[in-house]
Order: C-alpha cells, then structure tokens, then sequence
C-alpha cells in the first residue's frame, strides 16, 4: 500500500451509509445471538478501537505484556498480521512487540481462533491479548478494551469513507472500559467523558508519551534531550502522521520535511537513502517512527542508512494502572 494518509471524504457520506447500516446488522447479528462466538481455553483480552487507526492500540498491546510479566503471568498475543509480513513471519505491530519482548509467544492469522489454538499447542501461557479485536467477534474475549481519543471518542462522528468510524459510536457500550488517550501537545481533559458515560462504559485516561531515541544502525538509546534544537527530516507510513509531527515539536525538534505515507506502508529505500544522504551532507537527523523501523527489520536486506527512531509509550495514572491490575487478577481467579 502507498501513496498519501488515509484522510475521511465528507463528501462520500452516502457511501459511509451503506456502510454504517451494514456494520449495525452484522452488530445486531451477534448481539441478538444469531452468530456465537468461540472461546479459547485460557482468559482473552481484546484490544481495540473504534476509529480506523492511530489510536494507541499497539502501545496498549506493549503495556498490557510489560504489567503481565512484571506480576509473573505468561502472555501470548493474536493478530490477524494486517500490512504483510517479512521474512520473520510478523508484520510491523509483531515486529514491535518482538523488540521490545524477545521472547513474546504471537501468532498471527486471519482465523484468531485458529491462531491460538496453535499457539497454545506450541507454548504455555495464562493469557492471550487480541490485537485490533473490537470488531472480531468470532472469539470470545473475556474483557473488552478500546482505545479513543481523549478529547473525541466518537472520531468526528461519521462512518468510513467520511469519517474515521469503523463501527457507529454505540458500538462502544459493550466495552468494558474505554481508554481515552491523550496525545502529545493536548491538554489535559475532563475525567470523565459524558457521551462515554450514557453509554455505561468504563473510562480512564492513559497519556501517550515520547521515550526515547534509538540510533540505528547499533540500537544506542538516546535521552530525548538529544532531539532539542535539532534539525530533523521525518518520515513515516502511519495513520495519523500529524501526530508524529506534533510530538517532534513538542520534544523541541526543527522539522525541516515531513513524506508521510499510508498505514503500513513501507517507506520507498531510495527514498530513505536519499534522505539519509542529505541529513548527512547538512548535519540534520532522518527520524522514523518504531512502526516503520520494525518494518524496515523486515526487509532483506536491512538498510544501513543511519536513521533515528522516535520510540512512544502508553503512561497510566496510579488509578488506571489499579484497575487494569485489578481485573486483571479477576480474569487469573487471583483476586477476592
């Protein structure tokens, strides 16, 4: 996939109807149990959205296998592998995952069930995490999350292709707790969204948070102090590039040009050896999101232009992190 971002086209709104009156019957058809989900032999957490992309799902993924292995439970991740995968098997978001975790049990397929089934025959863990499961109903999750824009959960509103919606807004009522995250550069909103809370569902606010700078080639970590004052080139195959951008600044960084393509995408090598090429001559850094360094892992052989990859992190306030914690014990029969 190439070309420009994914951006809604308000003016294809007739099109976004016939999609929203056929996402509101395949809803209808497993809540009124006409479709039943099946269910793996061990506790399964969905991670999801309800906007197509750029909300903080992957960094969900990444915090939810850190508190699981730091209270000593094994965890495994399923993933339907959306945008190819290189020669290790995993696309981008898999590939992450395996940077951060070495030895994370994955299995990606379109079949989620299928897919645990054999990485549960393979490896022993406590949990599965559902990677983009919001709308894969097909298997039974014991605990819902959805990740949304702080200040906007229902995305603007409108169906895709003129909106960002992948499911209308009342999809969000059968989550068990909504994540709104905050992103770099926003205030800090109100506890409590009202539109979330008439639909009954949990809320808790979650900050997306620059961490560091990670020099490739050779993975050297750098303070992000190091990007202050600094000439940067950015590139990027995201949903939501502006918000690369927007986090650059407020990390104190020059942006003098920006090629953002879609989600998934892998960025062109010429491209990337010529910009490489001209940060060198002008003593300027080529910055890359994780997700598109992961995909640039992939690739066979790996470029040795000297780049700088932004890493991001999900930060939870002690209240958030307490009731993650908390039904998590549930969902293990650790809790009272």
């Amino acid at each position: 996939m190439s070309g420009p971002p994914f951006r809604p086209r308000p003016g294809l709104r007739p099109l976004a109807w016939i999609y929203g009156i056929g996402a509101r019957l395949v809803m209808a058809s497993w809540d009124l149990g006409l479709r039943r989900p099946r269910r793996l032999p061990v506790p399964v957490i969905s991670v999801g959205n309800l906007a197509a992309g750029g909300t903080g799902k992957t960094p969900l993924v990444l915090a939810l296998c850190g508190l699981c292995r730091e209270r000593g439970v094994s965890v495994g991740v399923l993933a339907r592998g959306y945008g190819g995968r290189g020669r290790d098997g995993l696309n981008d978001e898999g590939r992450m995952l395996a940077r951060r975790f070495p030895d994370l049990p994955q299995a990606q397929r379109p079949d989620r069930y299928e897919a645990g089934l054999r990485l549960l025959g393979e490896k022993k863990v406590d949990l599965l995490v559902l990677d983009d499961g919001f709308q894969h109903r097909r298997l039974h999750r014991d605990l819902d999350l959805v990740c949304v824009p702080a200040s906007d959960p229902f995305s603007g509103g409108a169906m895709l292709p003129a909106g960002w919606l992948r499911e209308p807004p009342e999809a969000l009522g059968r989550a068990d707790l909504c994540l709104r995250v905050v992103e770099a550069g926003e205030p800090e909103p109100e506890e409590e969204d009202p539109r979330l809370a008439e639909l009954g569902v949990a809320q808790v606010l979650v900050r997306r948070a620059a961490l560091d700078i990670e020099r490739r080639p050779g993975g050297e970590r750098l303070p992000l102090e190091t990007l202050r004052g600094r000439r940067v080139r950015a590139l990027a195959g995201i949903a939501r590039p502006e918000r690369f951008a927007r986090a650059l600044r407020e990390c104190g960084a020059e942006i003098l040009e920006r090629r953002w393509f879609r989600d998934h995408s892998k960025i062109p090598r010429a491209l990337l050896e010529e910009t490489g090429r001209t940060c060198a001559e002008e003593g300027s850094w080529l910055l890359l999101t994780e997700k598109d360094e992961a995909r640039l892992l992939g690739a066979d052989p790996v470029p040795e232009v000297e780049r700088y990859v932004f890493r991001q992190e999900l930060r939870f306030p002690p209240a958030a992190r307490s009731l993650l914690e908390s039904r998590l014990d549930q969902l293990l029969g650790r809790g009272a």
